[in-house]
């Protein structure tokens, strides 16, 4: 297990061949054996496997062509609306319908997320996690027919992988364990321990000739002012869609 976590890669083009049933329910259930918060299981995934239904979600996720090659297209849910449910048929108290609810259940769907995705590499396929589900979540939610107390957390493609990338480089490991208290760095060790991350991020945004052209014509020379320019996650991007999200969450009866 060890070795299969460090070897992960994110797979973005996949070849034609699907995924039989039986094995995408065997990894479906891994996902309902993850850990969950007071076993509420609080989360739902939605598989998509139709064509004409890809074909939304290619658009919805800014036209990435990997939806569209993947034979499955997993989109995660926090699922407050089934526990508010079994609530209701019970003649319980109501609760869950606010902030803490809708963490609760966006823990548990990214738990549930990643065993699957685990799950999935150790049989020889691979995923993708995209960011972009939480980007377009009100017309996911509308396109998906989630009812309200139900919200996308993350989508998963998963399919037989036609690449092989090479690992992503990632922050050294001291920088991210913390013992016991949270360490401050000075500007020194702040520079020190992100400089093999920006060289390689900078040597691989520039040998794809459409980013290098961007990042001239930007007059971008830094992989930091390139994360927070147009072309990746300006703050315009944070603040439209956190005003979305804030505006949706309200409409989905979870955010109180």
């Amino acid at each position: 297990m060890i070795n299969l976590a460090n070897a992960h890669r994110s797979i973005r083009s996949f070849t034609d061949q699907d995924i039989d049933a039986a094995l995408l329910n065997d990894l479906l259930f891994t996902g309902l054996r993850s850990s969950s918060s007071g076993n509420m299981q609080t989360w739902s995934v939605i598989v998509t496997r139709d064509e004409a239904n890809k074909r939304k979600l290619y658009e919805l996720h800014l036209e990435q062509t990997m939806v569209l090659e993947a034979p499955v297209v997993l989109t995660f849910c926090a699922d407050l609306f089934r526990m508010r449910e079994w609530i209701r048929v019970n003649k319980a108290k109501q609760s869950f319908d606010d902030l803490l609810g809708f963490l609760t259940g966006t823990v548990d769907a990214a738990i549930a997320a990643q065993t699957i995705s685990l799950a999935a590499e150790s049989v020889g396929l691979g995923i993708c996690y995209m960011g972009t589900t939480w980007w377009a979540a009100d017309e996911i939610i509308e396109f998906l027919d989630l009812p309200q107390g139900v919200f996308p957390v993350t989508s998963l493609v998963v399919g037989y992988p036609a690449e092989d990338p090479a690992l992503r480089d990632r922050l050294p490991l001291e920088l991210m364990v913390h013992q016991e208290r949270y360490q401050r760095l000075s500007d020194e060790e702040i520079r020190d321990s992100h400089a093999e991350r920006e060289q390689k991020a900078w040597a691989r945004y520039n040998a794809m000739e459409s980013v290098r052209q961007r990042l001239a014509e930007a007059g971008i020379r830094h992989v930091t002012d390139y994360y927070t320019s147009k072309f990746k996650y300006s703050k315009e991007l944070h603040l439209r869609v956190s005003k979305m999200l804030i505006e949706t969450l309200q409409a989905q009866g979870l955010w109180l």
